[in-house]
């Protein structure tokens, strides 16, 4: 079934921020999928529609908005008509699916204390739906999924990130000179979309390769594991390559944290310090070798420059970054018990920000937790931060590695970026957050072929 998601991603057109897929082979993947839900299928296809489904919705992290967005709703539709009951019965009994929906609810409470920019706060809504809809549906695939059906979710992630990252490489490498001017004026190599979520799936996709390696995980021939450390070299490399500080800064912390675990349960103190050297000449050799890093990093050290001399500028990465999360502290501070009301955050934020045509674009706090504690208040800042780090709780998923280095991306990335305020954050979030969840808590692992793949 994987191999469809494949297919129907080979008969595409090519665009500049990757593969798009015309109109109508999306109407026709959302036909398809309804047909073989309503029809009188084998029951094995049947089965295999939660994984074609999440497949897709990866595909759709690297490719268009509308192809991550469709299967969401196939998958929903396909949870409400296969077990609704047994599947409700399993959402109430996860206190980690519910505290994620609560999120959903957070913002619509908030919908109440709002009343200046009701597109924004129907935009907000929109982008908050999967928090209502994807825990449910993971709640069907509770005790449903086997060990091969997940790292096959992953090999497919992290052959997405490989290709598409080959890509961009092979285009910064044709243009190299205009891509280090570029980089001078704070600008990146053109991604699929925003740069920074794009090098934190790409660092999530460096430690996926890596896990995929350590399982011992081939779908055919034993040269895959081969495969699978060029994959991981590779896009550290281009980790680095791409000079995205978000992607580096997670990547680092997830190694250092990876050594750290190892020296506690080895011992090996020797080892630790080679290693601990390994993370430190690493990137002060990429600095030498890669112009678009050292352009990155003359460009970051302007603008900490800038910000000592207290000069307002906005047009800076940092300091406008900065400005925006004073902003929404700010408004936190005078609106601490309900917010500013969800859907009036953005006309508080110019308000505070003045009308300086440099501050126009910061019109968001850029950090997660001071976004939504300036636009929901107190209570859906408590709710939001248990819905965050509730996962982390259970044992089984702080004993998996992977698991936990993806939660430290992108609870790092929650203090620099309002990361799920946007869509392919938010699948990203929850497709991989709900997928290692729902694996590692399972009462037990179900047959390989409980979901057919």
């Amino acid at each position: 079934m994987i191999l469809k998601i494949l297919d129907l991603l080979g008969q595409s057109r090519k665009s500049t921020c990757g593969l798009k897929l015309r109109p109508y082979l999306i109407f026709c993947y959302l036909v398809t999928a309804i047909t073989q839900m309503c029809a009188p299928l084998r029951h094995a296809d049947w089965r295999a529609t939660p994984l074609l489904c999440l497949a897709a919705v990866i595909a759709g992290l690297f490719t268009n908005r509308a192809i991550a967005s469709v299967p969401m709703i196939v998958l929903c539709g396909y949870v409400l008509l296969a077990a609704p009951l047994q599947t409700f019965r399993m959402f109430l009994s996860d206190r980690v699916l519910i505290a994620l929906t609560l999120v959903f609810f957070v913002y619509v409470g908030s919908a109440i204390n709002s009343t200046s920019d009701k597109a924004f706060l129907l935009e907000r809504l929109r982008i908050k739906l999967p928090f209502l809809a994807l825990p449910v549906c993971y709640a069907y695939l509770k005790n449903r999924l086997h060990s091969r059906q997940v790292f096959v979710l992953l090999y497919f992630f992290v052959f997405l990130a490989s290709f598409m990252s080959l890509r961009i490489s092979l285009n910064l490498l044709l243009h190299q000179d205009r891509m280090v001017q570029l980089y001078q004026m704070g600008q990146t190599i053109e991604t699929p979309y925003h740069h920074t979520r794009y090098s934190l799936m790409v660092a999530f996709a460096f430690l996926a390769a890596i896990y995929l390696w350590q399982k011992n995980f081939v779908l055919w021939y034993r040269w895959e594991r081969i495969a699978q450390l060029l994959a991981a070299a590779f896009l550290f490399v281009f980790l680095h390559l791409l000079a995205v500080r978000s992607g580096l800064l997670t990547t680092y912390l997830c190694l250092f944290y990876l050594l750290i675990r190892r020296l506690w349960h080895q011992r090996n103190f020797t080892s630790a310090i080679v290693t601990l050297l390994g993370l430190i000449l690493v990137p002060v050799a990429a600095y030498l070798m890669m112009p678009t890093l050292r352009a990155k990093v003359s460009y970051m050290r302007d603008d900490l420059n800038r910000i000592l001399a207290g000069e307002k500028a906005f047009n800076y990465s940092d300091a406008g970054r900065l400005a925006s999360i004073a902003a929404g502290w700010q408004l936190f501070a005078e609106n601490w018990l309900t917010g500013t009301g969800i859907g009036d955050l953005k006309t508080e934020m110019q308000q505070k920000l003045g009308n300086d045509t440099e501050a126009a674009r910061l019109n968001l706090p850029h950090n997660q937790f001071i976004f939504v504690a300036a636009g929901t208040g107190v209570f859906g800042l408590i709710i939001f931060i248990l819905a965050v780090f509730l996962p982390l709780l259970p044992a089984a998923s702080r004993q998996n590695w992977l698991f936990v280095c993806f939660n430290l991306i992108l609870l790092t990335s929650f203090l620099f970026e309002a990361t799920v305020e946007e869509q392919i954050g938010t699948a990203f979030y929850l497709v991989f957050l709900l997928l290692g969840h729902t694996f590692l808590n399972q009462k037990e692992y179900a047959r390989p072929g409980c979901l057919a793949a």
